[in-house]
């Protein structure tokens, strides 16, 4: 029990630090969409997914392979040995990667940012930080140190808004955004550097296991990358089918609708290192019990958070961003939302896969997913205009999850409490019914009626059982002395 209620205690660290971080988001995403036009916010749109996708190439897959070979391990020269082979190769292919950047920066500039070469050079530069500060990070994340991992986070996160906020209010616009964002990077792989070269010590890795680690790794660069061409590449394909205005658009009811992916984030967090540490200890029963109630509770919060950032859409994007976007993107937040939903049970799902070390299986889901994804958007956005790209982002999410659900229970068969997601339907429809006809209008009043529909969700779901008198007992003990 004691193992179990630490564990809820770390997933609830988890659970606030990626509320707080998609906060920073939130309030970065009203500053820039409020201040900056809206093709240069665009612009900016297309320089954080840019960020976003570099070190997916760059990292080899080797995230993966350090949790997963970490996290079980008791011994601190297999560490070291993990840790610095690892880093040396992602370093060399970061270079790599960052390098056309470099050479291509006056064509870059022309192309999105009105032949600004030193915005070019600066986005180079935080590519290349992107690409590094990862592995730091997932240093305290391989081995639960969910304390130090969170500070870190929340400190490159809320830095990152005071710095861009301080450049934006000075009026830097565009320019004065990216190196802000860079000055952030900067200190946070510094200051995560030093606290792990002081843990780890600084040792020459033989690279002995290196080709376990590729070979673990790297089939996961194919869907991680297949991800953000369902993820991501909407925005590119529609700044080139219909400007950057539409991005501009798009970009902050997407945000909106992937509000839900915060809900997934502690379990991202935490499931690898700990279903690796049952699994290799062959706690198989402890491994069942964890994704079971895993994927219970994830279902239990992004259900009604669906049916309310669907219903919320508009007056959330007249609060963080400005009438002329909310009134031509509040459509796109439902689809949006929807498949976040199922992005994230499919993120619980998944783990059955790693921990088989079928990596390559997923790679070819998403690989489907993503060709599916593209294909359609060629298609359907110039006839359906920014709509087209989140219907057919809910398309290949589904798809990607019925997939993975099939051949992750094939390989690792646990409970999934189909009629707890009824119940859980059912209850936010109910709750659904507040928000529609509170109609709110401006932050206190969404607040408010998010509060209300919420103690009626829950309430429902106690009533109809979804919800046992043990289970409370139990999180009241998880928080009650939550240190």
């Amino acid at each position: 029990m004691e193992t179990q209620i630490l564990f809820a205690r770390r997933i609830g660290l988890s659970a606030i630090t990626g509320v707080l971080v998609t906060l920073s988001s939130i309030i970065l995403l009203a500053i820039l969409a409020k201040t900056l036009p809206v093709a240069e916010f665009g612009s900016w749109s297309l320089i954080l997914v840019t960020v976003g996708l570099v070190p997916i190439v760059a990292s080899l897959g080797l995230t993966y392979s350090q949790v997963r070979f970490t996290a079980g391990s008791h011994d601190k020269r297999e560490t070291q040995e993990t840790f610095y082979s690892i880093l040396v190769m992602v370093l060399a292919a970061s270079v790599i990667m960052t390098l056309p950047f470099v050479l291509f920066a006056r064509q870059i500039a022309a192309a999105l940012f009105y032949n600004d070469v030193g915005i070019a050079l600066m986005l180079a530069a935080n590519v290349y930080i992107a690409c590094v500060t990862p592995f730091f990070l997932n240093y305290f994340r391989a081995l639960q140190q969910i304390k130090s991992y969170s500070t870190l986070l929340l400190l490159q996160a809320y830095l990152n808004v005071a710095i861009i906020a301080y450049f934006i209010v000075a009026g830097f616009g565009l320019r004065g955004a990216v190196l802000g964002l860079l000055i952030q990077q900067v200190f946070v792989l510094v200051l995560s550097a030093c606290l792990v070269l002081r843990k780890l010590g600084v040792v020459m890795p033989t690279f002995v296991n290196a080709r376990t680690y590729l070979h673990f790794g790297a089939p996961l660069v194919l869907g991680d990358l297949s991800s953000w061409t369902v993820n991501a590449s909407d925005r590119y394909l529609i700044g080139l089918l219909l400007g950057t205005v539409a991005v501009g658009y798009y970009s902050p009811a997407y945000a909106v609708g992937s509000g839900i992916s915060v809900l997934v984030y502690p379990f991202v967090t935490m499931l690898p290192s700990v279903l690796t540490q049952h699994y290799e200890d062959r706690s198989l029963e402890n491994v069942r019990a964890v994704l079971e109630y895993s994927l219970k509770y994830y279902c239990g919060l992004a259900i009604p958070c669906f049916f309310a950032l669907s219903i919320l859409s508009k007056p959330l994007l007249l609060i963080i961003a400005t009438p002329e976007i909310a009134a031509n993107a509040y459509f796109v937040t439902p689809f949006v939302a929807a498949a976040t939903v199922f992005v994230g049970a499919y993120e619980v799902l998944l783990q059955g896969l790693a921990l088989k070390k079928k990596t390559a299986l997923v790679g070819s889901i998403w690989m489907i997913s993503a060709a599916m994804n593209f294909g359609l958007n060629l298609v359907l956005i110039p006839y359906l205009g920014i709509i087209a790209a989140a219907l057919t982002t809910l398309v290949a999410y589904v798809a990607a999850f019925t997939l993975t659900t099939i051949y992750s229970l094939r390989e690792f068969k646990f409970p999934i409490r189909g009629t707890f997601v009824l119940k859980s339907v059912c209850a936010s429809l109910v709750g659904s019914i507040v928000l529609v006809l509170w109609h709110p209008l401006g932050l206190a009043s969404v607040i408010v009626s998010v509060l209300v529909a919420a103690a009626v969700y829950l309430g429902i779901l106690f009533v109809m059982k979804g919800i046992t008198v043990e289970e409370i007992r139990f999180f009241y003990r998880v928080f009650r002395h939550p240190s």
